[in-house]
């Protein structure tokens, strides 16, 4: 979540000001631009793209051995996303990927000549189980990669002419979303920041702590809220079975404008 804001809000620099400009230097109290900034720097445009591609798809190519690695790291929320025209060598690739909450797909459709090779990575819970990785109907060999936030289900194929389709199957998969939004020009900042999260070596409990404007309300959307039993330090909204909130509230009267809270997520069940 953290490094999705911060893509998205550099993004949106882009739409303030002068469009499609983003400016050099910002002022570290207020959302505005410095006198001395240039209105427009290239490598701060390329700070939007750059991390969008490697880093929000984790997308990279080698031409000279025809390889494409897609290692997405999306937000919880978002159930698809396509990519088109990825060269690599002689070949082109559309990458369509989709998210349910029993599995994720990606169909590769492939134009142009000569042999490709795929690795497919995509990021999910800590709590997640996998079952299985198929790739047009039938079983292949998977890695799970695993790290203290995430572990990745990791799949080297090759990629042959016309539309392919990869299967993960899984269960228990658990995700968080925060829709952040810059604030006026010339105002002090009113987002949420989740500053650190720790899982319990069991999964059974996803500790946040966050930070954020006094006497401010905010709300994280759960995706696949099935998962969670309960929650501390914050209301647990359900919509409908397949739809939750988690709504926190930020204390008035500190002594520190951005108070930090803990939140911990309970989970139901058990992990293997």
């Amino acid at each position: 979540m953290p490094g999705f804001s911060n893509l998205k809000a550099n993004a949106e620099l882009a739409l303030d000001g002068s469009l499609g400009h983003v400016t050099e230097v910002l002022s570290g109290d207020y959302y505005q631009a410095l006198s001395t900034s240039s209105p427009h720097q290239i490598w701060s445009a390329a700070m939007v793209v750059s991390p969008l591609l490697r880093g929000l798809f984790g997308l990279q190519t080698d031409a000279g051995t025809c390889r494409v690695t897609l290692a997405p790291h999306v937000p919880a929320d978002w159930t698809w996303f396509t990519l088109d025209h990825v060269r690599v060598g002689p070949a082109s690739l559309r990458l369509g990927y989709r998210k349910t909450a029993g599995d994720i797909s990606l169909t590769v459709t492939r134009d142009g000549s000569g042999d490709c090779t795929l690795e497919f990575a995509p990021a999910v819970s800590p709590r997640a189980q996998i079952i299985g990785v198929e790739m047009n109907g039938r079983r292949v060999p998977f890695q799970v990669n695993k790290s203290d936030v995430d572990q990745h289900v990791a799949v080297q194929l090759p990629v042959s002419a016309g539309e392919n389709t990869l299967r993960i199957r899984l269960r228990n998969d658990f995700g968080l979303s925060l829709s952040p939004t810059l604030p006026p020009l010339g105002s002090t900042s009113q987002g949420l920041r989740v500053l650190a999260e720790s899982w319990t070596p069991a999964r059974n409990a996803l500790t946040l702590e966050i930070a954020g404007a006094q006497g401010k309300q905010y709300e994280l959307g759960i995706w696949n809220p099935a998962q969670v039993a309960s929650v501390d330090g914050a209301e647990l909204l359900r919509i409908n079975p397949e739809s939750a909130r988690i709504r926190v509230t930020i204390p008035k009267n500190q002594s520190d404008p951005y108070p930090r809270e803990k939140i911990v997520i309970h989970f139901a069940g058990k992990t293997q």
